[in-house]
């Protein structure tokens, strides 16, 4: 009985509406985006604190102790600039994301009011 239910079901298949379908499109490009975006930025901290660890290992007197410390200094500095432009990166995709959804909501309520009237 449920075989012949899932059988039926399978006959006349649902079809999605066309702007459910570009949604989800957009949706699954930006997540994927987003996350080879997280994958890098996650490398690149990893690589830097990495970096660090191994100089940090390589003390092995008072020069390269001093040698070391002054570089933290910079070191820090490029990790802020990093850290800002990612945000910055994030956000425009955040925004990429926000807009192409308004446009897809907007032509859809267009085509929507159009057929209604």
């Amino acid at each position: 009985m449920v075989v012949n239910l899932f059988n039926k079901a399978l006959e006349n298949p649902p079809v999605l509406p066309e702007p459910v379908i570009r949604a989800n499109k957009l949706f699954i490009e930006n997540l994927e985006n987003l996350l080879i975006f997280q994958m890098n930025f996650l490398k690149a901290y990893f690589d830097i604190g990495i970096n660090q660890l191994r100089a940090a290992a390589e003390i092995t007197d008072l020069a390269s102790l001093q040698d070391f410390c002054e570089r933290q200094a910079e070191i820090a500095q490029t990790l802020q600039r990093k850290l800002m432009n990612d945000a910055r990166i994030m956000s425009s995709m955040v925004t990429r994301f926000k807009t192409d959804l308004d446009g897809l909501t907007q032509a859809t309520s267009e085509t929507t009011l159009a057929k209604a009237a």
